[in-house]
């Protein structure tokens, strides 16, 4: 897959538009389903039942939505469960009973936990590999912006139609994105699938940040579900459609004021001022009772998310290696599953209990318990991720540098004729061969294919393949399409070097220029801890590498001169 070299390349910005239509349209739904549900006689908890079915159908979906993002190809799996996902909103319409309604919920958890880490991992694989932290933390806006307008969207086109008509409306919104992420065509090799393991859908790296966020999910659950029933209560719905457009100004101010910020590593600061700005506005909800506070609540709410919600997921982005992004997303995006899922059905028992101002005002105590688990171990341990990736970048980077990163490998039980057509597709002339593991088992090259041709010739066994071939193609003897024939249906195996030479990831430059010297091959395939290949190391590579430094040390040499 072809890395381009700027963040706002075409296809970011295609799944920019698409995450953010995609969000507005989930999030459009939240105030709506309330609403839709006190219309057709449910009320009370049962409301915050339905919310927080989705939330229970996405958590437990999440996990295998890491694994089909990791070992399918990733852009078909988007496009099919996006489509899905556009489906559920009609279905409200089709359906308007309880029990149904729970189940319609359900369904929209389990496809929207695949939508939500999908667009998150597929930019992080359109995005420069030296500005993937800095491209997650420009894409993770659209979340802010996606949470903040779709409740924007969703009360207003229910002020002004009714509920049935806000679901088509809404139905629409998430259409336009299939349409938008259908332009993408983000390609992918071939991918060596594993098999479904239970413990290898979580992310273990990713689980600190998703604890932490869980509890900074909370408030905004409760807020996003119920702001419209408040507004009710308050008489002021009127206020409510304006008090979203503040939500996004804060955001947008709190984006463009602190990425420099975010970039220098002021993580610290960044969550403390985020934290005390959020704790304040949730406890000034017990002495709402204006439209003016609410505007102004409805800012400052947003300038604290503006902040945190980028943050914590270039936490996640920028210490998560590319095959892994998918499930390490699908683990930390639970937090949003479970503290709003949390939030609502929290501000469901609330609201018949101490009323929703009380409520409101209440959840701050999660702000407090997040801020604490960040101040304790999240910064800690996010530092020591950090270090560590740049400790292993400091003894992997030469190899890792200048390696091929996307190898076209062969299965051991391929034929030549697979092989021929694999250097073909892919304009290569040698391959690494695998086993269904993944691990190197042989290597085979258009050279072996050309001499076990001639095996029984006195041609010189250092003779350039291509000039074999060309010789073949001058002087094509009778023998010639009867050879041919017979070794096409041979098994690559039989024909490749029976042990493999690779060398491993950790490895200098100067170790593979050895190697490949040693050894009197072009190319050799790079293996990690398990043996697995993992890139190509090639001498062109190597040749590359040595002039870059010798032109180097040129310059400095004439500089110290002058």
């Amino acid at each position: 897959m072809e890395k381009p070299k700027k963040i706002w390349n075409r296809k970011f910005i295609l799944l920019f538009i698409t995450n953010l239509l995609v969000l507005a349209a989930f999030y459009a739904s939240i105030p709506i389903i309330p609403v839709y549900c006190q219309e057709i006689g449910i009320t009370g908890s049962k409301v915050g039942i339905v919310l927080t079915a989705m939330s229970v159908a996405t958590i437990l979906f999440r996990p295998i939505a890491g694994y089909l993002l990791d070992n399918f190809n990733r852009y078909k799996v988007y496009l099919i469960f996006l489509a899905m996902f556009c489906l559920a909103f009609p279905a409200f319409i089709a359906f308007p009973i309880f029990a149904v309604l729970i189940i319609i919920r359900l369904y929209m958890g389990a496809v929207y936990s695949v939508c939500g880490s999908a667009t998150m991992t597929l930019a992080g694989d359109v995005l420069p590999p030296a500005k993937i932290t800095e491209g997650i933390s420009r894409f993770a806006f659209t979340i802010s912006i996606g949470m903040a307008v779709g409740p924007y969207v969703g009360i207003q086109v229910q002020n002004h139609m009714n509920s049935k008509a806000s679901f088509l409306t809404v139905f629409a919104i998430s259409v336009v994105a299939l349409i938008c992420v259908s332009c993408c065509n983000i390609k992918y090799p071939k991918i060596q699938r594993k098999k479904f393991v239970l413990k290898d859908t979580i992310h273990k790296p990713a689980l600190p940040f998703m604890f932490n966020m869980t509890f900074l999910m909370i408030p905004y659950g409760a807020v996003i579900a119920y702001s419209s029933i408040l507004a009710q209560e308050k008489n002021l719905t009127s206020v409510i459609p304006y008090f979203y457009i503040c939500l996004v100004i804060g955001m947008l101010i709190s984006k463009l004021s602190t990425q420099k910020m975010i970039n220098a590593g002021r993580h610290r600061v960044l969550v403390c001022a985020s934290l005390a700005i959020l704790v304040v506005t949730m406890v000034s909800y017990v002495f709402l009772s204006t439209g003016v506070h609410m505007l102004i609540a409805g800012f400052f709410f947003g300038l604290g998310y503006g902040i945190l919600q980028p943050l914590f997921q270039s936490f996640v982005t920028g210490t998560t290696p590319a095959p892994k992004r998918g499930v390490a997303n699908a683990t930390y995006l639970l937090s949003y599953d479970i503290g709003i899922g949390i939030g609502s059905l929290l501000m469901g028992f609330l609201q018949e209990s101490i009323g929703l101002t009380n409520g409101f005002a209440l959840t701050a105590i999660a702000y407090i318990a997040g801020g604490i688990i960040y101040a304790v171990y999240v910064e800690k341990y996010y530092r020591k991720l950090r270090n560590s990736e740049e400790e292993t970048a400091v003894h992997t980077d030469n190899l890792s540098k200048y390696m091929e990163h996307e190898v076209y490998a062969i299965q051991e039980d391929a034929t030549v004729r697979d092989a021929i057509a694999r250097f073909l597709e892919n304009n290569i002339s040698g391959a690494p061969i695998i086993s269904k593991d993944g691990i190197a088992v042989g290597y085979i090259s258009d050279g072996n294919i050309m001499r076990y041709m001639r095996e029984d010739e006195s041609s010189p066994a250092a003779i350039d393949s291509t000039l074999m071939f060309m010789d073949y193609v001058r002087n094509p003897d009778e023998k010639f399409e009867q050879k041919i024939s017979s070794v096409m249906d041979l098994k690559v195996r039989k024909i490749s070097k029976k042990k493999p030479i690779t060398i491993s990831v950790n490895a200098s430059i100067e170790d593979a220029c050895q190697l490949l010297s040693e050894a009197g091959v072009k190319k050799v395939p790079v293996v990690d801890d398990n043996k697995k290949v993992v890139g190509i190391i090639s001498c062109s590579a190597v040749t590359r590498y040595l002039t870059k430094r010798y032109l180097e040390q040129t310059e400095t040499a004439k500089a110290i001169s002058k």
